[in-house]
């Protein structure tokens, strides 16, 4: 009735503007694209030609509407090595085979790789106490917090008591802080995802047992001698290599949530936990956001911190490289390599922050083969869509890396979910 009352020219004005909302969400969204056909290079050998086929179907697709790249390693060779769309679509400057980009989470894995060198050189063991090699770090209910607690996010403390600020980074202050914490849960006995905290308590362990923290550590015994692209932090002198980070508007929520509803699921936890662990977790480290708006890390003040949990940079060759290298022996021995293997959490449990249960040990998550019963993988996912998969068995490394971030992560991820199945399709043909 008050439709019908308007003007005319008004409800035509109307109808137009409704017509043009919806043509404009079916063209960005659902009509194939052929933008970004030609940014997008490298190659894939036999019998891995499909992945170059689902890859370019991800961008056909607006399933990636920025730059992306994947790599994949089988038996220690580069099999698949492709890139395409922008580093940086409002300067219109492509993503090209320099490009490097955020790892956000998947950077745990890199932290965990160097917790595992440690390990094998005798300077650690994954049983030890923490407070063997950092004393303090016993305060307040922490005493009996073992290496693995810690590795399985089972050490309690997946924020702080006292805000972390921007200025605390790289100074004592953060480990005074993790030293007067009180854990939320008494260590060992739940787990529960410590987003950030993870890279402070093993930043701080490092140093204790080598001297250097986990950034340095990683750049002189990894990175220099296996001739990485590669950091944890990103120099400034590089960040113009650094792929600019978008986040996911509310249509593309909407089509994400049709081909996959558990993504509602997520959203509930991300910002409907009033109180919950992850609003504390957000609370503790303000200046670094969390949920559906990671581009703070578009700052390369913030980028260039030697975040453990976070600021990984890489690109998804050189990443691939280097859980290659771990695969071949080249990192650490086949005895050490052949713990990692196996997760150390594997039974059903509520997550204390994401209430998904997660198979977690070591530093990475972990899941069920895809194609060997009883068997597993491991890797890290990285917040948007950032993939790492290792897959021992079968000697293979899987990298697929973006920065026009994803409603969801990891299995909830349909880009990279699809470049996977690709992938083992491949070594059954």
């Amino acid at each position: 009735p008050v439709l019908s009352s308007l003007p005319l020219s008004t409800m035509q004005s109307t109808t137009l503007l409704f017509i043009s909302i919806i043509s404009t969400v079916f063209f960005r969204y659902f009509l194939p694209s052929t933008i970004y056909d030609e940014t997008i290079n490298g190659y894939a050998v036999h019998p891995f030609k499909q992945v170059e086929e689902d890859f370019r179907l991800n961008f056909a697709e607006n399933l990636e509407r920025e730059g992306a790249s994947v790599a994949v390693y089988h038996k220690g060779e580069l099999a698949v090595h492709l890139w395409g769309g922008y580093a940086d679509s409002s300067a219109n400057r492509v993503w090209d085979i320099k490009t490097r980009t955020m790892l956000f989470s998947a950077t745990k894995g890199i932290a965990a790789l160097c917790i595992s060198v440690l390990v094998d050189r005798g300077k650690l063991r994954y049983d030890d106490l923490i407070v063997k090699h950092w004393p303090e770090y016993g305060a307040n209910g922490k005493y009996n917090t073992t290496v693995d607690d810690v590795l399985t996010h089972k050490a309690g403390i997946p924020f702080l008591d006292e805000r972390v600020e921007f200025a605390d980074i790289g100074t004592d202050q953060v480990r005074l802080k993790i030293e007067r914490a009180k854990p939320v849960w008494t260590p060992g006995t739940a787990s529960g995802y410590h987003a950030v905290t993870f890279g402070f308590i093993l930043d701080e362990l490092i140093k204790k047992v080598d001297g250097r923290d986990t950034a340095l550590f990683f750049k002189e015994e990894i990175v220099d001698v296996h001739d990485l692209d590669m950091s944890i932090g990103v120099e400034k002198k590089e960040y113009y290599r650094t792929a600019r980070i978008t986040t996911p508007d509310w249509f593309e929520f909407i089509k994400d949530t049709i081909r996959d509803p558990r993504l509602l699921a997520m959203l509930g936890i991300f910002n409907f936990r009033f109180d919950g662990l992850l609003d504390k977790i957000a609370a503790t480290n303000s200046w670094l956001t969390f949920g559906y708006d990671m581009t703070t890390l578009n700052d390369p003040d913030i980028a260039s911190l030697p975040l453990s949990a976070v600021t990984g940079v890489g690109t998804a060759h050189d990443t691939a490289r280097l859980f290659s290298l771990l695969l071949q022996g080249k990192i650490i021995s086949n005895s050490t390599l052949s713990r990692l293997h196996r997760p150390t959490l594997d039974t059903w449990h509520i997550e204390q922050v994401v209430l998904y249960p997660v198979m977690k040990g070591h530093g990475f998550f972990y899941d069920p083969h895809p194609t060997i019963s009883g068997a597993f993988t491991f890797g890290h996912p990285g917040y948007g869509g950032q993939t790492v998969h290792v897959d021992p068995l079968n000697d293979l490394v899987v990298v697929y890396l973006s920065n026009g971030l994803k409603s969801g992560s990891g299995d909830l991820c349909y880009p990279s979910k699809r470049i996977l199945r690709s992938v083992y399709a491949a070594l059954t043909l």
